[in-house]
């Protein structure tokens, strides 16, 4: 719409400096470009259009995929004896409280 609007002026504004037909007189045509933009609005479909703030689709319409998270030293250790991202974790012996650590 506003390029259309801001062309039509300037149209206008040289008509009138251009010609014997003022602006006062010729001012309509301003009004005849918008409604014709509004049908053309209407009646054209913008199914190729995305706004600009998205992204366009992947290719062969796959989804998008985050990136795998990295696992944190500090999760939790779940009854089993497994991380919650499926690691295995060895307990500590009971002796390490004195230092010694015997695993297996």
């Amino acid at each position: 719409m506003g390029p259309a609007v801001l062309i039509t002026l300037g149209l206008l504004f040289l008509l009138a400096n251009t010609s014997h037909w003022p602006f006062e007189r010729t001012w309509p045509i301003l009004l005849i470009v918008i409604g014709g933009v509004k049908v053309l609005r209407y009646v054209l479909t913008d199914s190729g259009h995305f706004n600009p703030g998205q992204y366009p689709a992947p290719p062969y319409g796959a989804p998008y995929q985050q990136a795998p998270v990295p696992p944190v030293a500090s999760q939790a250790v779940e009854q089993n004896g497994t991380a919650a991202n499926g690691a295995s974790v060895i307990p500590p012996s009971p002796d390490a409280e004195n230092g010694e650590v015997h695993n297996g």
